[in-house]
C-alpha cells in the first residue's frame, strides 16, 4: 500500500513537472503547476507519561500544488514521512521510543500577495495519517488528519511553513519546514 502512493504521487510530480513547462501561463499571476520538496523539524505537540518526554525529529514532504487561474488560492495533494522521539529515564535506565507517521493529504492555501517576491499564505491539510505506534499502544494505525499551516513564500519558489498535524494524541506534531517549490512562479 506504502508503495503504491509513493509511486502515484512520483508519477503526479513527474506529469505536473512536464504539464506546468508545456503550460503558456496566460492570465495567471503565477505557473499553474508546482511540486514542493521539503524538510523540517517536528517535535511532539504534548508530553505524555506514558511515552515520557518529546524530543525533536524530522519530517520530509513532497507537495504538488494547481494555483488556480486569477485567484489567490491553490490547492493540492501531500505526502509526508515523519520521525518523532519521546525518552523517558526509569531506574537509571534511559528508554527512548521512535513514532514515525505518513501523511497522505489533500491541501490548499490563501496566498496574500501572490506573484510578489513575498507572499504569506494560511491553509488546511484533511486526509489521512498512518503511525507505527498509537496513543493507546497498538501498532500500524491509520487516522483522519488535520493540518493547519502559516506560511510565507520568497522569491516565488523558497517556502517556510509552521504546520501542526493532528491524528492521534502519542503522534500529534508541530512542524516547521523549508521547501523549494518547482514550477509556479511569477509568469
Amino acid at each position: 500500500m506504502r508503495k503504491a502512493l509513493f509511486a502515484i504521487v512520483v508519477a503526479m510530480v513527474l506529469l505536473s513537472v512536464d504539464a506546468s513547462a508545456q503550460r503558456s501561463g496566460a492570465g495567471r499571476k503565477v505557473g499553474a503547476f508546482e511540486v514542493e520538496v521539503g524538510v523540517g523539524l517536528a517535535t511532539a505537540a504534548t508530553n505524555m507519561t506514558e511515552f515520557g518526554k518529546s524530543r525533536e525529529g524530522v519530517d520530509a514532504n513532497v507537495e504538488l500544488r494547481y494555483n488556480l487561474a486569477d485567484k489567490p488560492i491553490d490547492v493540492g495533494i501531500y505526502f509526508a514521512l515523519c520521525q518523532i522521539y519521546r525518552s523517558e529515564q526509569v531506574n537509571d535506565i534511559a528508554k527512548r521510543y521512535s513514532f514515525v507517521s505518513e501523511n497522505l493529504l489533500l491541501t490548499s492555501d490563501y496566498n496574500f500577495f501572490q506573484g510578489r517576491k513575498v507572499s504569506p499564505f494560511v491553509g488546511v491539510g484533511l486526509g489521512v495519517s498512518w503511525s507505527e505506534i498509537n496513543a493507546d499502544g497498538t501498532l500500524n494505525g491509520a487516522h483522519f488528519a488535520v493540518m493547519p499551516r502559516v506560511g510565507v513564500e520568497l522569491a516565488h519558489h523558497l517556502r517556510v511553513t509552521l504546520a501542526y498535524k493532528v491524528f492521534d494524541r502519542a503522534n500529534n506534531h508541530l512542524v516547521i519546514s523549508l521547501g523549494y517549490a518547482f514550477g509556479g512562479g511569477k509568469r
